[in-house]
């Protein structure tokens, strides 16, 4: 018989489903979760310098910073050596809320597959409300549009219609897959590298090309090999620059064998496929239960 568990939401994001997410979910593979704000035993905030009565506080952001502030424990993008934090990407709650929307069976057959919807017509695109924290989107724009016109149907570098849908929500991010699914490479730019010295920040940036069976073309996390299969996306931290980087991307444009090996491929790194179960997320829960 499953335990009973309280659990609650504070501070979170103004279409962030308290009931319906990928923490509820994984936590109801061993407890009988009662979301409600009254006396709960958990709370996940994204504010650090929150408490909730005596509940055990726990801090997520999807942000590129973390903090833990008066919280207990902190569920962050970063590899951090305290063991009061604990990595948790984004993309993690995007792709149950893919599976929750109807795009896959199964949170785990996210990873475990590849999503053709059609073949590809269009050469790039890049979707974004600005240039983020470093310079790197608008010169790697500038420097691959000098070889193939980019589509941005976003607010940056704007040349076509806006696709549909708020940035940052699943609605948005489920109207861009359906707009890059036209294309062979999409930008995936993290609006920043690292924290303080901490790497592994990673959205759904990387994700949502997958999930559109097109090409990532990603700059961000430097480990992002450790996640993701390198075979199946074009990192910037592999090659060390916009030119390197640039002269493969024209390799497989120009290649259609090529191209296809990159689709065949699976877009997880398999040796490090325990990320991607949801025991990975209950791990850590039960972890911070139990302490």
């Amino acid at each position: 018989m499953k335990p009973n568990l309280k659990l609650w939401f504070t501070a979170f994001w103004g279409t962030f489903d308290k009931y319906n997410n990928l923490f509820v979910y994984a936590l109801s593979q061993k407890y009988n979760v009662e979301v409600t704000p009254d006396n709960p035993e958990l709370v996940l905030t994204d504010n650090p310098n929150s408490r909730y009565g005596n509940s055990k506080m726990v801090y997520f952001s999807g942000e590129p910073f973390f903090d833990i502030g008066v919280c207990d424990y902190a569920l962050t993008q970063f590899d951090v050596d305290d063991n009061r934090f604990y990595r948790l990407p984004l993309y993690l709650l995007y792709a149950y809320d893919y599976y929750k929307h109807g795009m896959v069976s199964s949170y785990e057959s996210f990873f475990n597959q590849r999503i053709y919807l059609k073949e590809k017509k269009n050469f790039c695109t890049y979707i974004s409300r600005g240039p983020g924290k470093t310079s790197i989107r608008d010169r790697f724009y500038h420097k691959l549009s000098s070889y193939k016109k980019i589509d941005c149907p976003g607010s940056h570098h704007n040349n076509m219609e806006i696709v549909p849908g708020e940035s940052g929500t699943i609605h948005g991010s489920i109207e861009k897959i359906k707009f890059i699914s036209n294309y062979k490479f999409t930008f995936a730019i993290e609006n920043s590298d690292s924290y303080n010295g901490h790497t592994g920040y990673t959205t759904e940036k990387i994700i949502e090309p997958f999930a559109a069976g097109s090409i990532p073309i990603y700059w961000g996390n430097s480990r992002i090999s450790e996640d993701f299969n390198d075979d199946a996306m074009i990192n910037w931290h592999k090659y060390g620059s916009d030119e390197k980087t640039i002269e493969r991307i024209i390799e497989i444009d120009n290649d259609d064998d090529l191209y296809i090996d990159y689709l065949r491929q699976p877009f997880i790194n398999l040796k490090n496929k325990d990320l991607f179960e949801i025991d990975y997320v209950l791990n850590i829960f039960d972890n911070i239960i139990n302490q």
